[in-house]
């Protein structure tokens, strides 16, 4: 039988793995902070990270796979996800993906050969949507899947990276505007 969680314990986990997780980056720094440190820390045992934070990976398996929704729909409700927890974080920190990419890979060849398999499973799962999806809405058309994937997490990477120099949601709301042509990209949107 599975065991029900004590959502009191798990959200006390949880918020010492962030809490642990600001200080120790700020003592030594992004790039000298492992989850281990985090979670010896925190006292939470190892193994269980993912556990209390779902990875990148998985949120666009769960959205770009929801059964009885439009892909292209799925594909949107992915980048507006993505949207909210920007906006849930303050439009300060971006995605842990493209910081990590932008410090350490050039630095790390291990980091980035891991970084660059990250980014090949997303653009993976962003592509298997588009494909069954009509792109003609949209500024892609004229691209196969494979390559359209690839253009929406560069563009937003780069719309992140504005993101976080203006510290707002403008760059976010004018990606979701231009490539779904969407006029519905407001403020109150997300």
């Amino acid at each position: 039988m599975a065991r029900t969680r004590r959502q009191d314990l798990y959200d006390d986990a949880r918020a010492r793995l962030l809490d642990v997780g600001e200080e120790l980056i700020r003592k030594k720094s992004f790039g000298e902070t492992g989850i281990n440190d985090v979670l010896k820390e925190a006292k939470v045992p190892k193994g269980s990270f993912y556990h209390y934070f779902e990875d990148q990976l998985a949120f666009a398996r769960r959205i770009l796979g929801e059964a009885g929704k439009p892909p292209l729909l799925r594909v949107k409700a992915f980048f507006e996800g993505a949207r909210a927890e920007m906006k849930r974080r303050g439009y300060t920190q971006g995605c842990l993906m493209c910081n990590l990419t932008t410090e350490l890979a050039d630095e790390r060849p291990a980091l980035q050969d891991e970084l660059e398999r990250h980014w090949r499973e997303l653009s993976a799962e962003l592509a298997a949507c588009l494909r069954k999806s009509d792109l003609s809405g949209t500024n892609l058309a004229h691209l196969p899947a494979e390559e359209a994937a690839d253009w929406l997490l560069n563009a937003w990477s780069g719309a992140l990276t504005r993101m976080k120099a203006s510290g707002n949601d403008a760059p976010l709301r004018l990606f979701i505007k231009s490539v779904f042509n969407s006029q519905d990209a407001k403020n109150d949107d997300i």
